[in-house]
């Protein structure tokens, strides 16, 4: 659904900026480059102004949540070119062309075994660029698309149960590791609450917003308002997930995060949190940072 729905947004975009290209070059005499070049920037420069938008907005929230952090002017460009950049990236190729595709994935027998599971608004695409970097190390991967993309999170337990068992069952593993970006981290919380956890050995989360998030309020879809600060649903969801059956838990967050924020809160009591910095949302999930602590975490899931 997501794939259908990027690839007519992008059409529409696509078809938008020829329009205005051609106006620029019949009704005001523009060369045909440069309206072309001078059309194209319309949209590009809308997205970062959204983006600038969703960080200064992190950054006051921020401030009310940890007056004692001050990651300076620098990092928070960095973050918001970053996540250009990522943004464009995901939304723009990686989701289009991967998002119906399974994933590259490799066949060690030694290396844990990863179901990588996407946020909001994505699909497995999302994943592509870091299934290269796992499946070079040998891990057998699974990754899932969350549908219905706007359904309530509990919906996507039994998507996240057929992809473990696709991957134990094609590697023979007792226990394998989750990877998770955003809402996805949410997902794999309710898969643990619901079904317990003796087939995951690790889990990650990249930007995942575990107390929620306040630019929930914005959002459209039934998960979207479960993801509101401290929503009823994420107090349900502590409240019966326990001590989350054992799994042992790394949490990555930005504390440049332009979706979810405030973004120092988002942790889990008993979980390894890992603080980074000039880094957007989505950015995380290309970041070899991130990757790197994901990694060791997943190694050492193999010792359980």
């Amino acid at each position: 659904m997501i794939q259908r729905l990027l690839a007519g947004l992008v059409a529409a975009i696509a078809f938008g900026v020829l329009l205005l290209a051609l106006w620029l070059h019949r009704v005001h005499g523009w060369g045909a480059a440069r309206a072309l070049a001078a059309a194209a920037c319309v949209p590009l420069l809308a997205h970062a102004a959204i983006l600038a938008q969703q960080f200064a907005v992190g950054a006051w929230l921020r401030r009310r949540t940890r007056p004692d952090l001050h990651p300076g002017l620098a990092a928070a460009l960095r973050a918001w070119a970053g996540e250009i950049v990522a943004s464009l990236r995901t939304f723009g190729y990686a989701q289009i062309r991967y998002g119906a595709h399974a994933l590259p994935t490799g066949q060690d027998a030694g290396r844990v075994p990863v179901l990588l599971v996407h946020g909001y608004f994505c699909n497995r695409g999302l994943w592509y660029a870091f299934a290269q970097r796992l499946a070079a190390r040998g891990h057998a991967l699974e990754s899932v698309n969350l549908e219905p993309a706007f359904g309530p999170i509990d919906d996507y337990v039994p998507v996240i149960a057929a992809g473990i068992e696709r991957l134990r069952a094609r590697t023979g593993a007792v226990r394998i590791a989750v990877v998770a970006h955003s809402m996805g981290g949410l997902a794999t919380r309710a898969f643990i609450a619901a079904r317990g956890g003796d087939a995951i050995g690790a889990v990650v989360t990249l930007g995942t917003p575990h107390r929620g998030t306040w630019l929930a309020r914005y959002g459209y879809g039934r998960n979207v308002a479960q993801m509101r600060l401290d929503s009823d649903w994420l107090r349900a969801l502590a409240a019966r997930e326990g001590s989350r059956a054992g799994v042992p838990f790394t949490v990555i967050l930005s504390v440049h995060d332009n979706i979810v924020a405030p973004q120092t809160i988002q942790t889990l009591e008993g979980a390894r949190t890992i603080e980074l910095f000039a880094r957007g949302h989505v950015e995380l999930a290309y970041d070899r940072d991130a990757w790197a602590h994901a990694i060791e975490a997943i190694d050492s899931a193999g010792t359980r």
